[in-house]
C-alpha cells in the first residue's frame, strides 16, 4: 500500500543538469501517484504479453493532395457523431440522432444532418455501423472511402458518451485512421458545450501568453523526464517566437505549485495551457474516492491540485489544455499492461486499483468542458506514462519530439488547424511504433534473438501512446 500525500515543500531552484543517464534500477516509472511514484520491475512472464497479437497494423494516413484536410466542412473530408447502438430503438430511428441529447441534435443538424454512425462490441476490428434511412445496417471498414457518403467515414468523428458506452478502446483505434474527439458529459453541460461550438466561443481570448507548468521531483522520477522532454522543449518554442509572451508563463521549481499556476491562470488569461506531473491515483483501497480526484495534478510540494480553485482561476472560454498526467483524460476498467509490471509492486497495486475505478472520465477535463464558459478541448491520458515512452531505453535519447511538434508547429500554426489535425504528427509517430512492433512480432515467429525484448518495447510505447486522447469536438481549434 502506497502511503499518502504527505510533507512540506521540499524542492530547492536550480540549473537544470544535462538528461541524466537512463535509470539503472531495473524499474519502469510512471507518472501514476499512489503517494508516491507508482513504479515497479518487469515481470518475468511478460514476454507472453508482448508477444500477443493484440494491436492494430499502422495506418497509412495520407490524403489527395487536392483536398484541404483542414476543411472539415468539404463533404470529401467530413465530419460525423458516433453514438452507442441500441437494440431497444427501431433500426429506422438508428440512422438519426433521435436517441440522443437535444443538444447534439442540435449540432447535427447545424452541420448540415451529419452522418451519425454506431459502435457495437460485436463488430470486426476496424469496422464501425451505419444504418441507411430505412434501417438496414452497413458494417463501413474504417480504411475505406473517406468523407460523407452513404458508404464512407469522415476525416472528423465525435464520439458521444461516457467510456463505459463507447470504449477508450474504441477511441484509440478510430485515432489511427481518424481525427477523433469525445464529449462525456452531462446534459446541461453538453449543451453549454454545444452552444458555445456552433457561436464560436464569442469574447475568446488570443492564444499570445501561454501557461507552461512542470513538476519535477528529480531523477529518475519520471517528472525529470517529462520537464527536459516536453516543458523545457515547448516553452523554448514559445520564448522564441516574437508571437508570445512568455515571461511569467513557465511555471517551474518552486513556481511548480497549485497556488502559483491558478495565479498564473488569472493573471494570464492563456488560451494554451500545458501542464506536466503526477497524476492523482489513490487512495488505493478506495475507488469512490479515487475516481473524485482521478488524474488531479500533484505538485512540487506533494499536494494534490485543489480541482475548485484551479479550474475557477483559469476563466477563458475556448482555451485548450494539455495535461500529461496519469489518467488526466480518464481511466479503463482494464490497463494494458497490468502482465507486464512485477506482481507486489506499487505500480502493480496501481494499475490493479486503477482497473477498480472503472471506465470513466476524469474530473478536471468534465468541469473544464461542461462549465459555463467551457474550454475548446482537454488533451489528456488514459493510461500512465512510462519512462520508456519519453526517452529509448536502448540509447537513452528523448523520444518527445512528436509531442512538442504537435502541440507548438502544428496546434499553434498561424492557420490554426482544427486540434484533431493539429496531433496528427503524434499519431503518426504511433503508427511508426506499431509498424516496428509488428516486426517484431514477425522476428518472434523466426525465432530471431532479441526479438521479445523488441516486441515488448515497442508495444509499452505504442500503447501508451494510443491512450493520449482528445476530450472536445475535434474541428475546435485555437
Amino acid at each position: 500500500m502506497c502511503p499518502r500525500i504527505i510533507g512540506p515543500p521540499w524542492m530547492v531552484r536550480s540549473p537544470m543538469p544535462e538528461p541524466d543517464p537512463f535509470p539503472s534500477d531495473g524499474l519502469l516509472h510512471t507518472n501514476a501517484w499512489c503517494g508516491e511514484e507508482a513504479n515497479g520491475p518487469i515481470a518475468p512472464g511478460s514476454i507472453g504479453w508482448a508477444s500477443r497479437h493484440d494491436l492494430s497494423r499502422p495506418r497509412q494516413f495520407m490524403a489527395p493532395k487536392q483536398i484541404d484536410l483542414s476543411n472539415w466542412r468539404d463533404p470529401r473530408v467530413g465530419w460525423g457523431v458516433i453514438l452507442p447502438d441500441r437494440d431497444d430503438l427501431p433500426a429506422a430511428k438508428r440512422s438519426t440522432a433521435a436517441d440522443a441529447p437535444e443538444s447534439i441534435q442540435k449540432l447535427i443538424a447545424h452541420r448540415g444532418s451529419a452522418p451519425v454512425f454506431r459502435y457495437r462490441s460485436d463488430l470486426d476490428d476496424g469496422r464501425i455501423r451505419r444504418y441507411a434511412a430505412d434501417g438496414q445496417p452497413l458494417d463501413i471498414q474504417l480504411r475505406g472511402a473517406r468523407g460523407i457518403g452513404p458508404t464512407s467515414v469522415p476525416y472528423y468523428l465525435l464520439i458521444v458518451g461516457s467510456p463505459s458506452q463507447i470504449p477508450w478502446k474504441m477511441q484509440y483505434r478510430l485515432q489511427l485512421d481518424a481525427f477523433v474527439g469525445r464529449l462525456d458529459l452531462d446534459p446541461p453541460g453538453l449543451e453549454r458545450y454545444v452552444d458555445c461550438l456552433i457561436g464560436g466561443w464569442p469574447n475568446n481570448t488570443v492564444p499570445r501568453t501561454p501557461v507552461i507548468w512542470a513538476t519535477d521531483h528529480g531523477h529518475p522520477d519520471i517528472t525529470h523526464l517529462m520537464r527536459k522532454g516536453i516543458a523545457e522543449k515547448l516553452s523554448k518554442r514559445f520564448d522564441t517566437d516574437t508571437d508570445f509572451q512568455m515571461t511569467g508563463g513557465f511555471l517551474v521549481d518552486e513556481n511548480a505549485s497549485h497556488s502559483a499556476l491558478a495565479f498564473a491562470l488569472a493573471q494570464r488569461n492563456p488560451a494554451f495551457v500545458m501542464t506536466s506531473s503526477h497524476g492523482a491515483t489513490f487512495p488505493l483501497n478506495n475507488p469512490n474516492a479515487m475516481r473524485a480526484q482521478l488524474g488531479l495534478m500533484v505538485d512540487n510540494n506533494k499536494t494534490l491540485m485543489d480541482l475548485p480553485k484551479v479550474s475557477a482561476a483559469w476563466k477563458v472560454a475556448g482555451g485548450i489544455w494539455y495535461a500529461h498526467a496519469c489518467c488526466s483524460a480518464g481511466a479503463d476498467g482494464v490497463s494494458a499492461f497490468q502482465r507486464l509490471v512485477g506482481a507486489g509492486s506499487s505500480l502493480a497495486e496501481t494499475l490493479k486499483s486503477i482497473a477498480n475505478v472503472g471506465a470513466c472520465s476524469a474530473p478536471l477535463p468534465q468541469i473544464l468542458l461542461g462549465r459555463s464558459n467551457p474550454a475548446r478541448a482537454f488533451i489528456g491520458h488514459v493510461e500512465p506514462t512510462f519512462d520508456w515512452t519519453l526517452r529509448d531505453p536502448i540509447t537513452g535519447q528523448l523520444t518527445t519530439a512528436h509531442i512538442v511538434e504537435s502541440l507548438y508547429d502544428q496546434l499553434h500554426l498561424k492557420t490554426r488547424p482544427p486540434i484533431g489535425l493539429a496531433l496528427n504528427r503524434y499519431f503518426d509517430a504511433v503508427a511508426g511504433t506499431l509498424l516496428d512492433y509488428a516486426d517484431a512480432i514477425d522476428e518472434i515467429d523466426a525465432q530471431i534473438p532479441g526479438s521479445p525484448e523488441r516486441a515488448r518495447r515497442n508495444k509499452l510505447v505504442a500503447l501508451d501512446r494510443l491512450a493520449m486522447v482528445i476530450l472536445g469536438d475535434p474541428t475546435v481549434s485555437l
